[in-house]
């Protein structure tokens, strides 16, 4: 599946993928608690049966979201860490590839961060916590990538670390930063998005680097 430049709920958009993209909108700014079916009807200026024809639930609808998140993410990156080239020229890819995924798709990102907290609270059904329990393992598989790389690159004496599950943590947050503060305003143009990809890719492989 090919993912192009998406940030908002789109009238070329109908069906379930109209739903999801409102969704991730309306997740992002008010949170899971506050957001109703009524929210995202809303968004989507339809009736909220629009929505339970496709979704049950809120929940299930929160956990497709998220699950639309993992699979741009991992639709992005695994190409690129799976494919040519030494480690160090993949793990720079890696990260301005995550950056740039990023901050085109803010909403995804938020929500499956949402949904890293709603699972380390614990306060959800047993359903719940079973399709938690899978996304998390998405969330390993793709945080995995990183890692094979960079242990890849240890080998090659590119990089320098003693815990490679720490080293991939450590990376992830440094280019996870954004998507805690980054916003879309009028004028927000390639050139400060390139800023802060090349900044953060800079921090990020700094975590690593041998010296």
């Amino acid at each position: 599946m090919v993912y192009g430049a998406r940030n908002r709920t789109s009238a070329g958009e109908t069906g379930r993928d109209a739903i999801v993209f409102a969704a991730a909108d309306c997740f992002m700014q008010a949170g899971y608690d506050a957001t109703s079916i009524d929210d995202v009807a809303a968004r989507l200026n339809a009736t909220k049966g629009r929505v339970y024809h496709y979704y049950r639930s809120k929940a299930d609808l929160f956990f497709d979201v998220q699950r639309r998140g993992m699979e741009i993410n991992l639709a992005t990156l695994e190409p690129i860490a799976l494919g040519p080239g030494d480690p160090l020229a993949r793990l720079t890819a890696m990260c301005r590839s995550h950056l740039s995924v990023m901050m085109e798709y803010l909403n995804f990102q938020r929500v499956v961060m949402q949904g890293v907290e709603m699972h380390l609270a614990g306060a959800t059904t047993p359903a719940q916590r079973r399709e938690l329990a899978r996304l998390m393992a998405e969330r390993e598989r793709y945080e995995g990538l990183f890692r094979k790389v960079l242990v890849e690159g240890r080998q090659a004496g590119l990089f320098a670390f003693a815990n490679p599950s720490f080293a991939s943590k450590a990376v992830l947050a440094v280019l996870n930063n954004p998507v805690l503060w980054f916003r879309r305003r009028d004028g927000d143009d390639a050139a400060s998005r390139q800023a802060i990809i090349d900044e953060f890719t800079a921090f990020a492989l700094n975590c690593v680097r041998a010296a």
